[in-house]
Parts: C-alpha cells; structure tokens; sequence
C-alpha cells in the first residue's frame, strides 16, 4: 500500500517538474520571436549607410515584420485550435523564426533584409496563438491568468532583450550585424529541443463547453459583430492603431530622428532606449490590467498625445532629457491603451462573433506597422524634419479626439 502511495506521488512530481519545463520552453519560444522582431532596431542606420539604402527601403524592411504576421494568421491562424498535438505547429514556427534570423545575420542586400523580416513575421504569428494555447493548457488551472503572464513577460523581455544585444554589438564592433542574430538562433533551437523532448505525455482535452461557442461562432458573420458593437469597436481599434503606429515609428525611424535631430551619435545607447520604452510598456500592460479598461484607455490616449508633444519640444530645443520623458510617457500609453482596447474589444463583442472581431482588431493594429513607409516617403522626398512634425501633429489630433470619444461612449463599467 505504501509503495502504491510512494508510485502515485512521483507521477504527480514528475508531471509537475514536467509541466514547469514545458511552460519555460514555451516562454522562451515566444522571446525568441519577440527578440527577432526588435533586435533589428538599432542596427538600422547603420545598414542605410552600408547598403545605401532609402528611407523608404527601410521602412519598407521593418513593414515586412508586420506582412508576414498577417500572412501567417491569415493561413494558419484558426488552426492552432484544432491542433491536438500544438508541437506540429510550435517547432516548425521556431525553425521559420530561426530561418529569419540566419538570413539577417548574412543580410547584404534590400532582398534578404526583407525575406528575413517576412519570415521572421510569419514565425511570430504561427507561434504566438499556438503557443498561448498550449500555455492555458499546461499552465494552472485559473482561467488562463497564469499563461497571460507568461506570455506578457515573455514578450515584454524578448522586445526588451533584442534592442540590448544590438546596441552591445553596435557598442563593442564584435560582430556587429551577426551576433544578435546568433544568439536568437540559440535561444530559438533552444526552445524547440526544449519543447520536442519536454512535452507532457498525457493528453490534455479541450473543454467540451467550448463546443457551441465555436458551433455558434460558424453561424455568426463579422458584420454581425460589427453592427452589435457599433463605433465601440472602431473606437478601441483606432486607439490601438494610432498607438502602434508611433510605437512602429519610434522603432522604425527613431534612431534616425536621435542621430540627426537630437545629436545622440552613439547608435548603440539607442538600443538601451528603446529597450527601456519596452519594459515600460510591458509593464505598464501588467498594471492597467487592474484599472478600469475604459479610463485605461481614455488615460492612454491623453498620455500618447502628451508623449508627442514633449518628443515635438525635444526636438526643438535638442533635449535628450526631454526626449528620455517622452519616451517613458510613450511607454506607458502604449501598455495602457493596449490593454484598455482589448479589454473593451473583449467586453462588448458579442460571443458568436468574438474571434473574428479579435482577428480584425489585431489585423487593424498591424497594418499600422507600414506607417513608417508613409513617414519614409516624406524623408526621401522632403525632410525627416517634415515626416517627423506630421507625425507629432496627426498622432496629437486623433489620440485627443478619442479620449473624448472613450468618455462619450456607452462602454460598460
């Protein structure tokens, strides 16, 4: 009898211990992704001057991080769902995603950069959902706070950590535009070893009750959705929009704007900026989550339109100070219009059109990234002085007319 307890025991140590190295690969796959995507950053000026690039060619680089995430939720984003065994999804994304990173490591020409950007993107989006499932599903039982977590954490130090290997390269000459790259290459086969060899044995079944939902779901259409929530939603998909379209512009152009416009010659401090900007952000994400969704995001909006105006002053008075404030004002109004939108987009969709308003939520939020391509435009043909102020002056504009509109509209409290 007592050795029965003693077996019973041990299977349930094992399955913990297995569950807990599980649930680290699979943060660390999602950093990996999330390294890929933010690494490139500060490596961007100095890829123009070697390469001679315009500024539209590189805008148009990082716009292919966001084209291959959506290529990728669009084919193969419903099926993480339905997948029993999420590993025939997981270790061929991490293996795309270390494809990315091999080929901006050789990157030599405006080609590779952007395959490499696309593949990098379509790496991101295969994992993220599949990943997140199998986060819920491995992690404690609680309603998927736990894998929230996670995967917030896990963003926020790959987004972090990526600026931060590029600036020590960019700092110390030691291989410059390689050893980023390497290290997400390790990260990555990392993870898929970890994921191959670590996944839990037993068969973890998807709630039944799910079932309807999803029945339901087949019978119900976007438009649908869209009449049943009104403006509401392109409110919320408007705020996110504006605020990853100066996020996007911040990573895209920002180490132009610090080198030329605020005199910060050292690209390798750039990294650590923006790697600041993003644990803001990230953690910004993890407090408004205890706060009203609908004061999140009228507060984000009016925090966004602020960051603008102390970046435009900045760059009139050449301030670093001044732009380090806008950046952590930034940093927060990303992290609380965020989560305010999100929230707000979950709380008024009806549950029959649920998932393809979330698809066109974060469809909406991603197509922001090409802004820069607009902004790069405006620098080759006129100014980056120009592109700059239009920015500032739009961004300002929108982000006041929907904090009013937040406070106007019927969202629930």
């Amino acid at each position: 009898m007592s050795e029965s307890v003693a077996v019973d025991e041990a299977a349930k140590a094992n399955s913990g211990t297995s569950h807990f190295a599980i649930l680290l690969f699979l943060a660390l796959a999602l950093m990996s992704a999330l390294l890929n995507s933010s690494a490139p950053t500060p490596l961007y000026p100095l890829y123009q001057h070697e390469l001679g690039l315009s500024s539209v060619s590189l805008t148009i680089i990082y716009g292919a991080y966001a084209a291959g995430v959506l290529i990728s939720l669009f084919g193969v984003g419903n099926m993480a769902g339905k997948v029993k065994d999420l590993r025939s999804m997981i270790v061929p994304a991490l293996l795309v995603v270390l494809a990315g990173a091999l080929l901006f490591s050789m990157a030599d020409s405006f080609l590779m950069m952007f395959m490499a950007r696309l593949l990098a993107g379509v790496g991101t989006g295969a994992l993220t959902g599949a990943a997140n499932i199998a986060l819920v599903r491995f992690g404690p039982k609680d309603g998927g706070k736990n894998a929230a977590l996670i995967a917030t954490l896990s963003f926020t130090l790959g987004l972090a950590l990526g600026p931060i290997f590029s600036g020590v390269a960019l700092q110390t000459g030691f291989h410059t535009t390689s050893l980023p790259f390497i290290i997400i290459m390790a990260v990555a086969a990392v993870a898929a070893l970890g994921v191959m060899l670590k996944w839990p044995s037993e068969v973890v079944a998807v709630p039944v009750s799910g079932a309807p939902v999803a029945a339901a779901a087949e019978k119900s259409s976007l438009g649908d959705g869209l009449r049943a929530t009104g403006g509401k939603f392109f409110l919320c998909a408007g705020a996110l929009f504006i605020c990853w379209a100066v996020a996007a512009s911040i990573l895209a152009i920002g180490p132009s704007v610090s080198e030329k416009l605020l005199g910060m010659h050292s690209r390798g401090v750039y990294g650590y900026v923006i790697a600041v900007y993003l644990v803001i952000a990230g953690i910004s994400q993890i407090l408004s989550r205890r706060i009203n969704a609908r004061h999140s995001l009228m507060f984000g909006c009016l925090a966004q339109a602020l960051s603008v105006v102390v970046f435009a002053e900045a760059i009139q008075i050449h301030s670093l100070g001044l732009a380090a404030a806008g950046m952590v004002i930034a940093g927060y109004a990303y992290g609380a219009i965020f989560v305010g939108s999100a929230t707000l987009v979950n709380l008024i969709s009806p549950k029959a059109s649920h998932a393809r308003l979330i698809s066109l939520f974060y469809v909406i939020a991603y197509i922001a990234n090409w802004v820069p391509i607009l902004l790069g435009v405006v620098i080759d043909h006129a100014s980056l002085h120009l592109a700059v102020n239009l920015l500032f002056a739009v961004s300002t504009l929108v982000c006041l007319i929907l904090s009013f509109m937040v406070t106007r509209a019927g969202f629930p409290r």
